[in-house]
């Protein structure tokens, strides 16, 4: 997949290979703002990472020893990532976590899900925000139907002609970590093409001696904590909690859950109805790792814990959930957040561990008829349009693909009808999944942060047992009685008329109102003005200038720069740019 780095002066490439961690510092330069690529063995494994402690910090003290203007990347795997960046964090600033795509079959395994991502860490010497191009990445078309595998609906004219900024999941490209990172050595080229940088040093450590995946086949794993097991686990019954997680926790038994979720605050200043969201970090991550080990004695041998983060926060439970439990997979959830930079927020981490050996998956071993849906995602390509939908299966056409640990085709409530009033809700598709894939029917799943009840809800649904904590008594309350409609044979996750209050990101809600104008005509008269004035138009501009009473605009639009927001780009197309053309028809199958 192309991508385009506006005003990018693509970095001269120089290539490296060494043999020895104490051999990278020679070829390092401390008196030249460079960009770093550290290429690290294929396959690493957490019980690798775990016996490279004195490897990292020596790489860890070479990092630091960099100009104070170098960028570093590095490309391993997940579990190395994770094992390596608290020795990083030491001496530079984390920027990025990005999920690169790589081949298909990469350390796949029976009753395993397969791997289908590696780690690109992105970190900086200097403490600010990232320097990087502004790159986008093209826009995709469906085979299907040829238009945009994303439906922009009504909103084409506020998008750029060439395509999305760029995210921090590469799915549009497909290495192999073992033999190919051209993909990813050439966008780092381009994403870092800005002054003071010249060059991108490749360093290729896959030869390295002290990190190579056999260096510690022979070493014993790390111990972790053992947990008594008493036979067969108590009975225990499906039932919301209202109280303190910990608390309530405390009551479950021993080795009587067969999976665990935790979807916590993040410590990001969202308002929640209860929870203090923005405590120091320290003591933020000691309540965490409290709640983390009481989830792991009341798991089962063999059964699995998941928790969903975003990947820096996710690195920290890593940390503590190694050595009391064993890694089992790092599962990437492509979920586009609120903008908040030029390289859009959308990887969170569901990080996987379980209770000593995992059992093979039941989802993948045996799974459950009525529930391959769950566990069947689109192929990556296709839109979502129901009318190409419907068309795709007149026409046999099979755009079903098989289960990694890659999620792209489950996506965010983003209508207001879907929505209770909590600001932070998961799709029940996610749940969905999880406990296809991880559990059987009958089968017992805990949430300590069951909010308004998604993942208990799911449960009930699908036949397992379920316990729902959450301290807030008004969401408690919401659980319950979408819990009651189950019962009644009702859907709690259909479409509502009510409006909710409580919200997930920090831009305002507009009332419901009917528009005199649509806003796509407002903002296209704004692009109109900036046309005639040359520049991005103020607000009195667009008065004077304007065909439109300038008060449509205070209604109508939560910003100005919402409203300029057609006028700062070219605008686009959703079906291909040389779509019209005879020799692509053909291509494509049309001439008949």
């Amino acid at each position: 997949m192309a991508h385009w780095s506006e005003d990018a002066v693509r970095l001269s490439l120089v290539k490296e290979q060494v043999t020895h961690v104490s051999d990278i510092e020679a070829i390092c330069h401390k008196d030249v703002p460079e960009a770093y690529l550290f290429w690290f063995p294929a396959g690493r494994t957490d019980d690798d990472g775990a016996l490279s402690s004195e490897v990292f910090r020596q790489f860890a003290h070479i990092c630091g020893d960099l100009h104070p203007e170098s960028v570093v990347c590095i490309l391993t795997t997940p579990p190395d990532a994770a094992r390596l960046l608290p020795f990083l964090e030491k001496v530079l600033r984390f920027q990025l976590w990005v999920a690169v795509k790589v081949s298909d079959g990469t350390g796949t395994e029976q009753g395993k899900l397969p791997n289908k991502h590696a780690a690109l860490l992105v970190l900086t010497r200097y403490r600010g925000s990232l320097r990087h191009t502004k790159t986008r990445i093209q826009y995709t078309y469906c085979p299907a139907c040829h238009k945009t595998t994303k439906d922009y609906g009504g909103k084409k004219h506020v998008y750029h002609e060439y395509g999305t900024l760029m995210s921090d999941v590469w799915r549009d490209m497909d290495i192999d970590p073992s033999k190919n990172i051209e993909p990813v050595v050439l966008r780092l080229r381009d994403l870092f093409g800005l002054s003071p940088y010249t060059t991108l040093r490749l360093i290729d450590l896959r030869h390295c001696a002290e990190l190579l995946p056999q260096y510690s086949q022979t070493c014993v794993s790390e111990p972790r904590l053992q947990f008594a097991y008493d036979g067969p686990p108590y009975p225990v019954e499906s039932r919301l909690i209202n109280a303190d997680c910990l608390e309530a926790i405390h009551t479950i038994p021993d080795n009587s859950v067969d999976f665990c979720f935790a979807d916590p605050p993040y410590n990001l200043r969202k308002k929640y109805d209860h929870w203090n969201d923005d405590i120091d970090s320290i003591r933020y991550f000691e309540w965490c790792d409290q709640w983390l080990s009481e989830l792991a004695r009341v798991l089962k041998p063999g059964r699995t814990l998941a928790v969903l983060n975003i990947p820096l926060w996710a690195v920290r439970h890593y940390q503590h959930l190694a050595k009391i439990l064993r890694f089992q997979a790092w599962i990437v959830w492509d979920a586009l957040s609120f903008p908040v930079r030029m390289i859009m927020p959308s990887h969170y981490a569901i990080l996987c561990f379980s209770k000593g050996n995992p059992r093979p998956l039941p989802g993948i071993v045996s799974p459950v008829e009525g529930e391959m849906e769950y566990l069947t995602p689109l192929a990556e390509g296709f839109c979502l349009r129901a009318d190409c939908v419907r068309n795709r299966r007149l026409r046999g056409i099979d755009d079903s693909s098989n289960l990694t640990d890659l999620w792209y085709d489950i996506h965010r409530l983003k209508h207001n009808a879907y929505r209770v009033d909590h600001p932070c809700q998961l799709p029940p598709m996610l749940m969905r999944r999880l406990f296809a894939l991880f559990t059987k029917p009958d089968e017992l799943v805990l949430d300590c942060f069951n909010g308004a009840g998604t993942s208990t809800l799911v449960a009930h649904q699908m036949g397992r047992r379920f316990i729902g904590i959450e301290i807030s008594q008004k969401y408690h309350e919401i659980a319950m009685e979408r819990h009651t409609q189950v019962a009644r044979g009702e859907d709690p996750f259909a479409k509502r008329d009510e409006i909710p209050v409580a919200k997930n990101s920090p831009v305002p809600r507009l009332p419901k109102q009917r528009y005199v104008v649509s806003k796509k005509a407002l903002q296209m008269e704004v692009k109109r003005v900036a046309q005639i004035v040359g520049h991005l138009p103020s607000r009195e501009e667009v008065r004077e200038y304007g065909r439109y009473p300038i008060e449509l605009y205070d209604r109508y639009f939560i910003s100005w720069g919402e409203a300029c927001a057609a006028a700062r780009t070219t605008g686009m197309s959703e079906l291909p740019p040389n779509y019209g053309d005879r020799s692509f028809q053909f291509q494509l199958g049309f001439d008949e």
